[in-house]
């Protein structure tokens, strides 16, 4: 049994991450967690004339009319849902949940309802992925559909400097498995060669994705952002996997100066793998 989380503020890009999710579960026993949080700062008759309360009980209203979607598009039986409302910002709120539910994965939208443009991604997208550093995070851009039966691509970003758990392991070849999709393993030289250490790391992810289709790939003399841009574009590949290394990485990778490389909507899903698996 998995237990997904998908946060929503009830957007057209939280559904399409929903419908994606559905669809890539589609095979398994999984519970699906719709969770919502209301900001206190943002309701208060002050400022906008509206409660919290009256915040929460629209919201209710809310999850009530996407639960009933949700019925309609998904009558697989190996699906359970359920819904949790919070007065929280959304990143405090997936931590305060996580301490009565084991959650397996989060799936989420790529913007909300604000659409800020200095960023690829939604405010609330950077927060869960900065603060929830030890669960995946999956982002689906609004363009994405997942089509079953199509063999896919997963390109792995790595410097070869971390040792990775069998437990992150298991769970990117799980996914591969799930994606039907062979891994490329790519790194962008920033050294004349790799150190002893970085060679090791190389073979022992050799050794670990043994089980599944893979294959390494080195670009040289570009900068990060870019050599995995141009690697992806080339390709056509699917997914986008980047690991959680410490707080403000992807802020930083990510920033407005990056922009002109990746495109201000990202074209594939990425997935966010924690500090901590």
């Amino acid at each position: 049994m998995k237990n997904i989380l998908i946060p929503t503020d009830f957007s057209a890009n939280a559904w399409k991450a929903t419908v994606y999710a559905f669809s890539f579960f589609q095979n398994e026993l999984c519970d699906f967690y719709f969770l919502n949080a209301c900001k206190p700062e943002f309701y208060t008759p002050d400022i906008n004339g509206k409660s919290l309360l009256q915040a929460k009980a629209e919201n209710k209203i809310k999850m009530d009319k996407l639960l009933k979607e949700v019925a309609v598009i998904n009558k697989n039986q190996n699906h359970r849902f359920k819904w949790i409302i919070l007065e929280s910002w959304l990143n405090d709120s997936v931590i305060e949940i996580q301490k009565e539910n084991i959650f397996d994965l989060i799936v989420m939208g790529t913007k909300g309802e604000t659409k800020p443009d200095d960023r690829i991604f939604g405010t609330n997208s950077m927060n869960v992925i900065e603060t929830v550093d030890h669960l995946p995070v999956l982002l689906i851009p609004e363009q994405s559909v997942f089509v079953p039966e199509v063999k896919k691509e997963m390109v792995m970003a790595t410097r070869y400097d971390k040792s990775f758990s069998i437990a992150e392991i298991n769970f990117l070849i799980d996914m591969a498995k799930k994606f039907k999709a062979s891994i490329r393993i790519l790194y962008i030289q920033d050294t004349e060669k790799l150190t002893e250490e970085q060679e090791n790391k190389k073979e022992e992810l050799h050794e670990y994705f043994k089980e599944v289709t893979h294959s390494f790939h080195t670009l040289t003399n570009i900068e990060v952002t870019k050599g995995i841009h141009s690697f992806i574009q080339s390709r056509n590949s699917d997914i986008l996997v980047l690991n959680h290394k410490k707080r403000g990485f992807f802020r930083n990778l990510f920033s407005k100066s990056l922009l002109k490389e990746l495109g201000r909507k990202p074209q594939i899903p990425i997935l966010f793998m924690p500090s901590d698996l």
